[in-house]
């Protein structure tokens, strides 16, 4: 109960916090306590409101809106502002104006006259005229209205990955990423010497075994590669921790893969082809890769 009591003191706070920095000019300041709010109640209609006045692109203003009326269909103020944003993108405006202005008198309908605020609500902070484009910091050829949410960095469309709130650079999507899918060399060059000793006493194993089985030894091939790379994901997730992700993947069939390449090389120099082996390396590598993705 005592818990259930400070996370809302904490959304009361956070949010008469993300009123005034909107009020001071401070859009940053805003956008960091409003997304905290949705963090710990993304039912917050207001912290919704509020997160469109602190961003610049009219479409980011535009989703926001419409998220709040999604949990409040009615509410008024969510209304006012998306009824102006619309009314500003059909205009062909991308970029609400670097400051933070007041909302105008009639409405948002696109008044010049403005008004000193009484109350510091979410909906009295209001957008005019689109002002500049900015330049995608990876691609500065790009023009774009679009902001990473985390590090404030123009980015353009093709870069922009979609976030809970907004859209995050390919940096901070990095950043991001679970433990798991983070990989250090340490753990690529831990995942390919296992890799590359398992492969030696694998792929000696089952050349002693198709030797045996003459042409069955595709159908074994077939059925022990896929039990080979299984096994083989378990001894790499022992040694890095469950590392996942491309790195991981490179790394294990790469060391496999030289682990086997011994024993085919022998068989080849003394006038035969394992292709045996080969297809059961194969299989092996397949199946790896599939589980480390």
């Amino acid at each position: 109960m005592t818990g259930s009591t400070s996370a809302a003191e904490e959304v009361a706070i956070l949010l008469s916090e993300g009123h005034a920095a909107l009020l001071a000019g401070d859009a940053y300041g805003a956008r960091q306590r409003f997304r905290r709010v949705l963090e710990l109640d993304g039912e917050r209609v207001d912290a919704w409101v509020g997160l469109a006045g602190s961003v610049r692109p009219y479409r980011e203003k535009r989703e926001h809106l419409q998220r709040a009326l999604l949990i409040s269909p009615g509410h008024p103020d969510a209304l006012a502002v998306l009824h102006h944003v619309e009314a500003r993108i059909a205009a062909g405006e991308v970029l609400a104006p670097g400051g933070v202005q007041m909302r105008e008198r009639e409405g948002l309908l696109g008044e010049t006259e403005t008004h000193e605020e009484e109350v510091p609500s979410s909906a009295s902070v209001e957008v005019g005229a689109a002002t500049e484009l900015l330049s995608c910091y990876i691609h500065p050829e790009r023009d774009t209205g679009l902001r990473c949410t985390s590090c404030e960095r123009p980015i353009c469309g093709e870069c922009a990955t979609r976030a809970a709130v907004g859209q995050l650079c390919p940096e901070c999507t990095k950043q991001r990423r679970p433990v798991n899918y983070q990989v250090g060399g340490s753990e690529v060059a831990i995942a390919g010497g296992i890799a590359l000793f398992y492969g030696l006493l694998v792929s000696f194993l089952a050349l002693q075994l198709f030797a045996l089985m003459g042409l069955f030894g595709f159908i074994v091939a077939f059925l022990l590669g896929p039990m080979a790379g299984d096994l083989l994901v378990r001894l790499v997730d022992r040694g890095t921790k469950n590392k996942r992700g491309q790195p991981m993947q490179l790394a294990v069939s790469i060391g496999y893969a030289l682990g086997a390449l011994p024993w085919m090389g022998l068989f080849v120099l003394i006038g035969s082809f394992p292709l045996v082996l080969l297809l059961f390396t194969i299989i092996a590598i397949s199946t790896a890769l599939t589980r480390l993705r």
